[in-house]
């Protein structure tokens, strides 16, 4: 069970005493999240900030505010990512005492990475390790957030993307075959498993950004161990005030287009770690129902969020090379 939101912050940011530790010799972590509003009151300058100061309309604010709405008011993606954070600094002060702290940025939302960037920087860290709590690398999204997780004051390590980290595997492969054992579905040609990752801009194939290549990989190392016969890769949640071509095909048109012979869908956003809007929105309400009037069985799997693989996959890239 996550512990309530303030005390997970207290949890992360007062964990330590650092008077009691030789601050020189602490390592730091911070990880980085996109963020997501923490009330229905938040949409509006979360967003601003998505566009840079850009005002949103009348109608776009609406319709941002109704899609929270329909799943609870607001997203648990900070709440989650805090949750994260605490974890694995408890892992981390067991297996090495006194040698790291865990710090937590956000991109659109405070607490924002500068913010903590700074907050590192006052608690006389030297050395940290950057992860994004995404595993798949693009210089179109990702980059930016190393940008912006910089400091003259810290010599930071980057993690690049870790889409085949061996515990992150396992622990997409245990979702997917809870999903078949508690349904008791087996796996056939009937069966179709929709892999869906978020759209991204279609110039990066231009680019020749990795993205692509990294949901290739992960998928087809699932395919091979879950022995899964019939699959699809789709992408999702292209913004609506998006105005240029963005990659596809999107898994909505996926759904309207399936062979008549399948007879159930389990969709597979493994793009994501944590459940928030893309998730509880676009998949739980939108493709379920696309799904559903077309008379197919549907079923998701569960995302890693906080679960202790996802917290050791986080500590393996951490002790690996640092």
């Amino acid at each position: 069970m996550m512990l309530k939101q303030e005390n997970l912050k207290k949890a992360v940011f007062n964990n330590y005493n650092l008077n009691n530790y030789n601050q020189s010799s602490m390592k730091g972590v911070l990880l980085l999240s996109y963020g997501s509003i923490y009330n229905i009151d938040d949409v509006e300058r979360y967003y601003k900030h998505i566009l840079k100061g850009k005002e949103l309309s009348k109608e776009l604010l609406e319709e941002l505010k109704e899609k929270y709405i329909k799943i609870g008011g607001k997203s648990p993606l900070n709440e989650i990512s805090f949750s994260i954070a605490n974890k694995l600094q408890l892992l981390l002060n067991r297996n090495y005492p006194n040698l790291y702290k865990v710090y937590l940025g956000f991109k659109h939302i405070n607490p924002y990475i500068e913010e903590i960037v700074k907050k590192m920087e006052d608690d006389n860290i030297k050395e940290a390790v950057a992860i994004i709590l995404s595993p798949y690398y693009s210089n179109y999204n990702i980059k930016d957030y190393f940008e912006r997780a910089k400091s003259d004051k810290i010599n930071f390590k980057y993690i690049y993307g870790y889409h085949l980290n061996e515990y992150l595997i396992k622990g997409f492969k245990e979702n997917i075959e809870k999903v078949l054992k508690k349904n008791k579905i087996e796996i056939t040609d009937k069966v179709l498993f929709l892999f869906s990752f978020h759209s991204l801009p279609y110039k990066v194939l231009e680019q020749n950004d990795i993205y692509v290549i990294q949901i290739k990989e992960i998928v087809e190392k699932l395919v091979k161990e879950v022995g899964i016969i019939n699959y699809e890769i789709g992408y999702q949640s292209i913004p609506s005030y998006a105005k240029e071509k963005w990659l596809g095909p999107d898994i909505i048109k996926i759904i309207e287009n399936i062979n008549s012979k399948i007879e159930t869908i389990i969709s597979c956003p493994i793009g994501f770690i944590n459940d928030h809007l893309e998730v509880l929105y676009d998949i739980d309400i939108l493709l379920k129902e696309e799904v559903l009037k077309k008379g197919i069985n549907f079923y998701r799997i569960e995302l890693l969020n906080d679960s202790d693989i996802f917290i050791k996959c986080l500590e393996s890239l951490i002790i690996k090379d640092y």
